[in-house]
């Protein structure tokens, strides 16, 4: 299978005008394929363990602020998920687009959301947190579930809002080898200040989407961080823990991605090599984030590993998870903060 793919996409670079000899043709073959596989691994992995939280999160768990972050949280995972195999279809057959305009803009487009969605999620989180720890009795007073899910609603028309220069400016060029990328040249008017555009749409999505979150991540969990060790609130490093995965993993998983979608725009100064080493580091940081990470939380908690072990083994033993009623379902709590202190 995978020499056959290799056979078809060279010779698919020979037919759009013989752009590079059959040594680097082979090595970007390879790469593709890689990256083909990867990505429908991480679909496989990523639908089973989202699906298995979202099922937890509803069926077993009552409703409260915690369970309504992380429901959301995994729904944006979910709908970078589901848009995995397509996207797979594109690694694979790189620079050609096979999916036409209309999937050109909708993947570009669900992706986008599904990375904004999340971050947005994960900083509420912190904030949550923050809340809970240096104001817990007010914070638990005025703070219902109904408020976190009307937030959730207005990060996710605020992701769709940012992710929205996608479905204007995707576009699709090229006879022979059809390529779906960022037209900033929709008007002869715009062709000077094209890459002023650019530098403006990453300079917001680096800010919006990776450095005013993280900036905010940091200050909540450092000054977490501080209370517990000042006050000796528990005799764990658990939350310290915690408050290292959550942060080292979100810079970790996001930094890779930025760096590269800021090359992108001055691509012509970097060499192709490094380009493509790049963009297959960061969609393998941006899939483990999505898929891989979720995952990491059952080790994490030993609390929430009881509950989803036994939610699990309910699952398959039962052909009618929904039978279960709601004096039934086990406490709920956010798996990665659920054991920092909240007074």
């Amino acid at each position: 299978m995978v020499t056959f793919l290799l056979s078809f996409f060279s010779k698919s670079h020979t037919m759009s005008g013989n752009e590079t000899s059959a040594g680097p043709t082979s090595r970007i073959a390879t790469s593709n394929v890689f990256l083909f596989v990867l990505l429908l691994i991480t679909f496989v992995v990523g639908l089973v363990v989202n699906n298995l939280y979202l099922w937890v999160l509803h069926f077993r768990m009552s409703k409260t602020v915690n369970s309504t972050w992380f429901f959301h949280y995994i729904m944006a995972n979910q709908v970078f998920t589901l848009a995995l195999p397509f996207l797979a279809v594109q690694m694979l057959f790189h620079p050609h687009w096979i999916l036409g305009l209309a999937m050109c803009k909708l993947i570009n487009t669900s992706a986008s959301v599904s990375m904004f969605g999340a971050v947005f999620v994960l900083t509420a989180i912190s904030i949550d947190r923050y809340m809970l720890v240096f104001h817990p009795h007010w914070y638990r007073r005025h703070m219902k579930p109904r408020y976190a899910t009307i937030i959730c609603i207005i990060f996710w028309g605020f992701a769709i809002l940012c992710s929205s220069p996608y479905l204007v400016f995707r576009q699709l060029k090229g006879n022979t080898t059809i390529q779906c990328y960022n037209n900033f040249n929709l008007s002869a008017k715009w062709e000077t200040s094209q890459s002023q555009l650019q530098w403006s749409l990453f300079t917001f999505r680096f800010l919006v989407g990776f450095l005013l979150p993280l900036s905010i991540m940091l200050f909540c969990y450092v000054r977490i961080a501080w209370r517990i060790k000042k006050e000796k609130l528990v005799n764990s490093t658990k939350p310290y823990k915690i408050i290292l995965f959550a942060t080292v993993s979100f810079f970790i998983c996001w930094f890779p991605y930025h760096l590269w979608y800021g090359m992108n725009v001055e691509k012509d100064r970097f060499g192709n090599k490094l380009m493509g080493a790049l963009r297959i580091f960061s969609f393998c940081c941006t899939s483990f984030n999505f898929c891989f990470t979720p995952i990491f939380y059952l080790f994490i908690v030993e609390s929430f590993k009881k509950v989803f072990k036994k939610s699990t083994l309910t699952l398959i033993e039962s052909p009618c998870p929904h039978v279960y009623s709601s004096i039934h379902r086990a406490p709920t709590f956010l798996p990665v903060f659920s054991e920092f202190p909240s007074s």
